[in-house]
């Protein structure tokens, strides 16, 4: 499932395409957990030392991995006798983060920077560059982000394709700004159900 949600608070204003896990959502739901970071990157640092799905010897453990599973909340492990079993896997990915601004300015780049360790990264323009400016286009090529034109029609029209993103290293920080993301994504208004028509 594709959803975009704003930006989480520190990051600026921006939109974030996200693709959701279904399965991990849907058991989320049913385990009534939404995100897990409860407890910071510090938990999800526990959670990615674990494997998913298989079981770990409790005493394999450190003091501080034991105090955390024991007190996660449901949903994200389960400890029976003498082993833990992780549950929780991010629940989307964020494929895309697009700043809207009137130009490819500076200020535009540097509100894309934000998310270069993080995803994908995307600048939408309602003013066409300068023709006798364009190095500005190139130095959003030469840091991946990517640049269009919205038309008045609301057409997009690329002028800059944004690199693709390629995970390097999964990382707390990484699963953290998921999770957050994945929040604001819980937050938005579900689509009303579909009416049906009366038998004729």
């Amino acid at each position: 499932m594709l959803a975009t949600v704003p930006a989480p608070a520190g990051f600026g204003v921006a939109e974030l395409q996200l693709d959701i896990d279904d399965a991990e959502h849907e058991r989320r739901r049913a385990a009534g957990l939404g995100v897990a970071t409860g407890h910071g990157f510090g938990g999800l640092d526990v959670l990615m030392a674990l494997p998913h799905g298989l079981p770990v010897p409790l005493e394999a453990l450190t003091d501080h991995q034991r105090a955390y599973v024991s007190r996660g909340p449901a949903g994200i492990c389960t400890v029976t006798g003498n082993q833990v079993v992780r549950h929780v896997t991010r629940p989307c990915r964020v494929r895309l983060a697009t700043v809207r601004a009137a130009s490819a300015s500076q200020l535009a780049l540097d509100a894309a920077e934000k998310f270069t360790a993080l995803c994908a990264r995307r600048v939408i323009t309602t003013r066409a560059p300068s023709v006798y400016f364009p190095e500005k286009l190139l130095e959003f090529g030469s840091c991946g982000i990517g640049v269009c034109l919205q038309h008045p029609d609301e057409e997009l029209e690329t002028l800059v394709e944004p690199r693709p993103w390629r995970v390097k290293r999964h990382s707390p920080e990484a699963w953290w700004f998921a999770e957050t993301a994945y929040g604001q994504f819980l937050t938005q208004p579900s689509p009303p159900a579909p009416t049906l028509s009366p038998a004729l």
